[in-house]
C-alpha cells in the first residue's frame, strides 16, 4: 500500500507560474483518463504520477531525471489512448512502444488474460515491454538472445540443465517459474487436461517457445502476484479489474524488487500506460503503418453501416 501523498505541488520544484501551469496540466490529464477511461484509471495516474515525482525528489530510482519530462510523457500517452478510444488513428511517434510484436498475438494475448481473469491490456504492456528492450538492444541484442536461448535449449536436452538463458519467448518468461504454475493453471481450468504439464527444464523451453503457452504461464505469475499484493486468498478466481494492475503487472513482472520498493522505472512507468492502451486497442482490429495505428473497419453480417434512408432528404 502506498502511504499517503505530499501535495502535488510540493512535488513539482518550479517557480510558481511554471508550477501552476505543471499541476493544470497533470489535472487536465487526469480529467481526460476519467472521461475516456472512468474514475479508476484517472485515480491510477494520479497514483503513478505522483510516485514518480516523489522517487524523483527522494533519490529513488524514477524514470525521468525530472518532474516535466514525466508529465510530457504522460501527455503524448493519454493523447493516444484518446485517439485509440475514439477510433482515429493513433500517433506512436516518440513514444517507447513496439506493437508490431503485439498485435500479431492479439488474440493469444486475450485467451492467456481471460482464463486467468487478469485485464489483457496487462499481458499486452509486458509484451510491448520485453520486445521493445530487445529492439532497444538493452543488455543482450536480440539476435544475442536468441542465440543464447538456442544454445540453452540445446544444454538443457543434453545436460538436462542449462547454466545461461533463463527466460525466454514473446514475454521473456522464465523456464523455472513455469514449473510452478500448474496448480494455478488447473484451478482456473486454464490448462488442457489432454496436454501433459511440463516437469523439466527441457519440456518448459519448449513449452515457452509456443507464444500462447508462454502468454499462460505470464499471466499464472501474474495472478499469483496479483492476490498476493491485493489481499486476496490464493486461491481466489474473481475477475480483477483495478486499473492499478497497469502498473503493478509490467512492474512485478519486469523487476519484482523496484516493484516492491515502489520505485518507477521506464518498464514500469510507461508500462502501465501501455496497459491502458491495449486494453482499448486490443478491443478492436487495426494495422500498423510506420508509427501510426489505423483501424481497420470491420466486415460481414450485423457489422455494416445501415443501409441509406429511402426517404427523400428535404433540405431548406
Amino acid at each position: 500500500t502506498l502511504p499517503p501523498s505530499p501535495s502535488l505541488r510540493d512535488l513539482l520544484p518550479y517557480p510558481k507560474e511554471e508550477r501552476e501551469a505543471w499541476v493544470s496540466l497533470h489535472l487536465s490529464l487526469k480529467a481526460s483518463l476519467h472521461l475516456l477511461l472512468g474514475e479508476e484509471a484517472a485515480r491510477a495516474y494520479d497514483r503513478l504520477l505522483r510516485l514518480e515525482l516523489k522517487n524523483q525528489r527522494s533519490g529513488k530510482r524514477a524514470a525521468y531525471p525530472e518532474a516535466k519530462s514525466a508529465l510530457l510523457a504522460a501527455k503524448r500517452w493519454v493523447e493516444a489512448i484518446g485517439q485509440a478510444k475514439r477510433g482515429q488513428k493513433v500517433d506512436l511517434e516518440g513514444l517507447p512502444t513496439a506493437p508490431h510484436h503485439v498485435l500479431p498475438y492479439a488474440r493469444e494475448i486475450r485467451a492467456a488474460a481471460s482464463a486467468l481473469g487478469i485485464p489483457y491490456g496487462v499481458l499486452a504492456a509486458i509484451v510491448d515491454n520485453e520486445q521493445y528492450g530487445g529492439d532497444k538492444a538493452l543488455g543482450l541484442s536480440r539476435g544475442v538472445r536468441e542465440a543464447a536461448d538456442g544454445l540453452a535449449q540445446g544444454l538443457a536436452e543434453v545436460q538436462g540443465h542449462a547454466p545461461l538463458s533463463r527466460t525466454l519467448g514473446l514475454a521473456q518468461m522464465s523456464w523455472e517459474d513455469a514449473l510452478k504454475q500448474q496448480d494455478r493453471l488447473r484451478l482456473f481450468g486454464a490448462w488442457d487436461p489432454a496436454r501433459p504439464f511440463p516437469k523439466t527444464e527441457t519440456e518448459a523451453r519448449k513449452a515457452l517457445e509456443d507464444p500462447y503457452l508462454n502468454l499462460l504461464f505470464t499471466a499464472s505469475r501474474l495472478r499469483g502476484y496479483f492476490n498476493a499484493l491485493l489481499g486476496l486468498p490464493p486461491r481466489d478466481t474473481r475477475f480483477l479489474e483495478d486499473p492499478w494492475l497497469y502498473y503493478l503487472g509490467p512492474a512485478w513482472h519486469n523487476y519484482p524488487l523496484r516493484a516492491q520498493n515502489l520505485e518507477t522505472w521506464e518498464d514500469s512507468f510507461h508500462g502501465f500506460f501501455k496497459g491502458l492502451l491495449y486494453q482499448v486497442v486490443l478491443e478492436g482490429r487495426w494495422h500498423l503503418e510506420g508509427h501510426t495505428l489505423i483501424p481497420l473497419k470491420a466486415w460481414g453480417p450485423g457489422v455494416q453501416d445501415p443501409a441509406p434512408s429511402s426517404l427523400p432528404t428535404l433540405t431548406p
